[in-house]
């Protein structure tokens, strides 16, 4: 009879104990019923239930599969994954080293529990850790400096960013650290009507650096998930399931089914301020401290360790942005040089090669010219050739006439001379006698 007092004793408190590790560690029968089917329920460190879906390749990561909304909340993602409508508007994602990627469950919903970074060619964004808290008087805080590594994000173009297939588009890993390095931090979450809002980078830089006209859309809130299209969105319209934490938390779960591996995770449960039940959470009012632990100057202390390494960064990325400009301007001045150089040499050549096409060209038409009149010289110092003969010959044949006649007139002469003679000498024979 002791024994059974003391089994059923054992068992009652057990119960009482599951259900208050449930009660604090934020696992309602809502997130329970419906992410059942699509992963794991893991306990860790001392009764923290967190989920782990199921079905996953190895290079998935949270925010990957859907598209980005510019709404009147801000960025909101649109998951085409069935579990989105909570895992990515409800909690925190970690990745741990033994179980991989891990959602902690939290009761306030926004558009996107994401952080960003950006440069003039591209935005990237990557889950918040469980470490990341909201509040109204402080905004976005977290309680414990952590970073997450440039293989955790999602670097696109802004020209694709707006995309319906944005996955399509993602920066290969090999060039993830690159881009990382040189771009820069930001969030910006606020409050308003009621609501969480993820304002992130400016729409109106991302208008310019995309060229593309961003339309914003209006949430509208559905009662049943199922009336939720992952993949067609209204024009004007994004339709999504927002329950208040009062919904959520009501339906408390105790007869649950969750694996224990009794391994611990690398997450430190006692930074993280997010998933508890019983916490008073400040949404739901204007003027409620961050947390009883907690206080301001241990959030400002540690915003501004966050700001001083962004700064410290930005000013190694000014400085590595100046050499590489002061490179590039180098590598210009380089080019222009050789280019000139390269120029000058190319028009010296060019005039060479046309003095010379346009002496071949002089030479070739002189030839033409002295082809064409030769026929015509040569025809004409025939005939000047023929004609000087011709008066050649008239002229020996006068000159021939003329000495002819000379001998003729000489001969006559010579004959009457003779004749005269004898005629003289027989007159003087005649007269002796």
């Amino acid at each position: 009879m002791k024994k059974l007092i003391i089994i059923s004793a054992m068992l009652i408190w057990g119960l009482i104990g599951t259900s208050k590790s449930f009660a604090h560690f934020g696992v309602s029968g809502y997130f329970y019923n419906n992410l059942s089917p699509y992963g794991t329920w893991i306990e860790i460190n001392n009764g923290v239930v967190v989920w782990r879906p199921t079905v996953i390749r190895l290079d998935w990561s949270p925010y990957q599969e859907g598209r980005w909304i510019w709404t009147n909340d801000g960025w909101y993602w649109h998951s085409y994954e069935p579990f989105g409508y909570i895992t990515y508007h409800y909690g925190r994602w970690y990745f741990d080293d033994y179980y991989g990627w891990l959602w902690y469950p939290d009761y306030d919903w926004a558009p996107a529990w994401v952080e960003w970074r950006y440069d003039n060619d591209y935005i990237g964004w990557a889950p918040l850790s469980p470490y990341a808290s909201f509040s109204i008087s402080v905004g976005l805080f977290f309680t414990y400096t952590y970073y997450a590594p440039y293989y955790h994000w999602h670097f696109v173009s802004f020209k694709h960013f707006c995309n319906p297939y944005v996955y399509k588009y993602y920066v290969p890993s090999k060039q993830r650290y690159r881009i990382y390095s040189h771009t820069k931090y930001r969030t910006n979450y606020g409050y308003s009507n009621g609501r969480v809002q993820n304002r992130g980078v400016d729409v109106n830089y991302i208008k310019v650096r995309s060229g593309q006209n961003i339309r914003q859309r209006d949430i509208v809130t559905v009662n049943n998930p199922r009336d939720i299209n992952s993949r067609q969105i209204d024009d004007n319209n994004v339709r999504t399931f927002i329950a208040s934490r009062d919904e959520l938390t009501r339906n408390q779960k105790t007869d649950v089914n969750f694996r224990n591996d009794k391994r611990r995770t690398s997450l430190d449960i006692s930074k993280v301020r997010i998933g508890d039940r019983n916490h008073d959470n400040n949404i739901n009012r204007n003027n409620v401290e961050v947390n009883k632990n907690l206080n301001k100057n241990e959030v400002t202390k540690e915003l501004n360790k966050r700001n001083i390494n962004e700064v410290k960064r930005d000013v190694n990325k000014n400085k590595v942005e100046n050499n590489r400009n002061e490179k590039i301007i180098l590598q210009k001045n380089n080019r222009t040089n050789t280019e000139s150089k390269v120029n000058k040499n190319r028009n010296q050549f060019n005039q060479k090669n046309n003095t010379k096409r346009l002496n071949i060209e002089q030479n070739r038409i002189k030839e033409i010219k002295t082809n064409t009149n030769k026929p015509k010289i040569e025809f004409k110092m025939n005939t000047n050739r023929t004609n000087y003969n011709q008066k050649k010959e008239i002229e020996v044949n006068r000159k021939s006439s003329s000495n002819n006649r000379k001998t003729i007139t000489k001969q006559n002469t010579r004959e009457t001379k003779q004749t005269t003679r004898t005629n003289r000498s027989n007159v003087n024979q005649k007269k002796r006698k």
